[in-house]
């Protein structure tokens, strides 16, 4: 299939819209993610030399 062709076949396919659940992994994944930055950045303010 070329380059052109899935082009196409993209442009056609009709938009999904995102599941409920679908939703709630991503801002899940979001949330769990930034708080394990937070944690990093804690213990390397008071553990770090």
């Amino acid at each position: 299939m070329s380059q052109n062709d899935l082009r196409k076949e993209l442009e056609q396919a009709p938009r999904e819209p995102l599941l409920p659940i679908e939703k709630k992994l991503i801002l899940g994944s979001l949330i769990t993610g930034f708080v394990l930055l937070g944690v990093l950045l804690l213990l390397n303010r008071f553990l770090g030399s």
